[in-house]
């Protein structure tokens, strides 16, 4: 695997309804599902208790597709345009610094390409025609599954 697209559903709060309307309505089935609360702290930037529930990172299988879902990180508003990203996963860094690159040309940058607590490198970035991509790096197959490093 060098590269994969995958639909990222963002919610403004409902992601564990929407979860459970899928499995229901799609016969959708949860490989992987976080909380915002279940991630390591940032001290430098803490999380509100209100969003502690909240989903950071869902990954559902619907048929042959695999489909994300997440609650809007704190602080990010909601914007008519954002609801439906593209995670673009890889597992060579270089190439996530050439898409970051490229894409943030005449484009905004929502984060800059950096290092979290799940991935070697990671940035959102909507590119000059509006679309928002999530440009994940991702170690190993395992990972890029799930759609997030599991451990770090």
């Amino acid at each position: 695997m060098t590269v994969q697209l995958t639909a990222f559903l963002m919610m403004d709060g409902k992601a564990k309804q929407a979860i459970e309307f899928y499995k229901e309505a799609l016969d959708a089935s949860v490989l992987f599902s976080q909380t915002y609360g279940d991630a390591p702290e940032n001290p430098e930037s803490p999380l509100p208790a209100n969003r502690r529930d909240l989903v950071a990172h869902a990954v559902l299988k619907i048929g042959m597709a695999t489909v994300m879902v997440a609650d809007r990180l704190p602080g990010r508003p909601h914007r008519s345009g954002n609801q439906v990203q593209i995670c673009m996963t890889t597992d060579e860094k270089e190439k996530a610094i050439r898409y970051y690159e490229a894409l943030k040309q005449e484009g905004q940058v929502e984060m800059p390409l950096q290092q979290t607590h799940f991935s070697p490198g990671v940035a959102i970035v909507a590119d000059k025609f509006g679309i928002v991509f999530q440009i994940v790096t991702m170690t190993s197959e395992e990972a890029a599954i799930r759609g997030h490093q599991k451990d770090r």
